[in-house]
């Protein structure tokens, strides 16, 4: 019974990255400059101060950012820590008074080794792509992750990060891979992300 409960809630949180973008990011769409000052006026973004939160249905939530970076081939980034087998968006948790764009980007240079905005020579900027939910892996059952992802634009900045991304000293493997990925190496969260993307036509 509680894999059924597990797995409806995975089905529910599938439709979350179909929300209307506009209507998701009314916020960002409203200050000065859009979309592409929010990014640019990091300072103005409020902070996050917790990562886990419980809410009244009696769930834990790990609250999580994570890059989708898609390669020349049309195939996604995802890394595996030493001693998994599981691989994952690169991404993690807020640190306290962190927005989202600053513990990204921090992340991204813990996991991959790369600063995102600074090492390509197109002009480059994050984007908000969509949020993902489900049962967070390797947590007790009523354990959920919510994971906010982003991605790299321009295109020509997002492919150019393809040949600068290494695993750092916390991560044993990089890889690129696409729908066809083997998809009990994925976290749920991750299996939903494939998916996605092969929806939307962005990867094979």
């Amino acid at each position: 019974r509680t894999t059924m409960i597990c797995f409806r809630r995975a089905i529910i949180a599938a439709a979350i990255p179909c929300i209307d973008r506009t209507a998701a990011f009314a916020p960002f769409l409203s200050l000065p400059g859009g979309v592409s000052s929010f990014h640019r006026s990091l300072d103005q973004l409020r902070p996050h101060k917790m990562s886990t939160t419980d809410t009244d249905d009696g769930n834990s939530y790990i609250d999580k950012l994570a890059l989708i970076m898609i390669n020349s081939e049309n195939k996604q980034l995802v890394a595996r820590s030493y001693g998994k087998k599981v691989y994952y968006t690169p991404g993690g948790k807020r640190e306290a008074g962190e927005s989202d764009v600053q513990a990204l980007l921090r992340e991204c240079k813990e996991e991959l080794d790369v600063d995102l905005l600074s090492a390509t020579k197109t002009l480059g900027n994050v984007e908000p792509y969509g949020t993902f939910q489900a049962q967070a892996y390797g947590k007790p059952d009523g354990t959920m992750v919510r994971m906010t992802c982003f991605r790299v634009v321009p295109r020509e900045a997002e492919i150019e990060l393809e040949s600068l991304v290494q695993p750092s000293e916390e991560v044993e493997e990089l890889a690129w891979i696409d729908s066809t990925f083997d998809m009990e190496k994925l976290t749920v969260t991750g299996i939903m992300i494939v998916e996605d993307l092969k929806e939307k036509g962005l990867i094979d």
